[in-house]
């Protein structure tokens, strides 16, 4: 019995290569047409009239990472808002005269390390700070530390901050 199941499995490949190669040849015998069925515009896009066109909103990668796609903890869309910007408005700096004094007490300098900072308080706040050049005290830049004072600037009007009185330099340490 399996003699005539292995032969009829035979034949019926035998005659499956047959038609398989007999469906080939027929396909090489007909003839393909490769020529162009119009002439074709160089520009596809010059066919698409602006009606056809669908309106492109301009995406930010940064927005698409904010926002990642398969996060659980994904945030919705928020529409940004416009920024407006208004017109600057000509501000006058003010005069060395209306500027004054600075308002704040030096208590103390230091220079570690090559980074000098002032020992500063505002009126009679009992907690004093450390400042370093370049930041900012009440308005006024600090510009440079010295061991008998700081320099601080405001509106192109510097100050000279003295750690100690004149009557007192004869004490100060040197």
């Amino acid at each position: 019995m399996s003699n005539i199941r292995t032969r009829l499995w035979l034949q019926f490949g035998c005659v499956g290569a047959a038609l398989f190669a007999a469906a080939n040849f027929w396909l090489s015998l007909v003839p393909v047409d490769i020529s162009p069925l119009e002439e074709v515009d160089r520009n596809p896009a010059s066919k698409v009239t602006s009606a056809d066109v669908p309106t492109l909103t301009r995406f930010e990668l940064t927005e698409a990472v904010a926002r990642p796609l398969f996060s659980p903890t994904r945030r919705e869309f928020e529409p940004q808002t416009p920024v407006v910007e208004e017109q600057p408005q000509l501000i006058t700096p003010p005069s060395s005269t209306e500027i004054g004094t600075p308002s704040f007490s030096l208590h103390g300098t230091r220079n570690i390390q090559s980074r000098p900072a002032a020992l500063i308080s505002f009126g009679d706040q009992s907690q004093a700070e450390w400042y370093e050049v370049g930041q900012s005290i009440d308005g006024w830049q600090l510009v440079s530390v010295r061991p008998d004072g700081v320099s601080v600037i405001k509106a192109d009007v510097s100050h000279d901050v003295q750690l100690y009185q004149p009557s007192d330099m004869q004490n100060a340490p040197r």
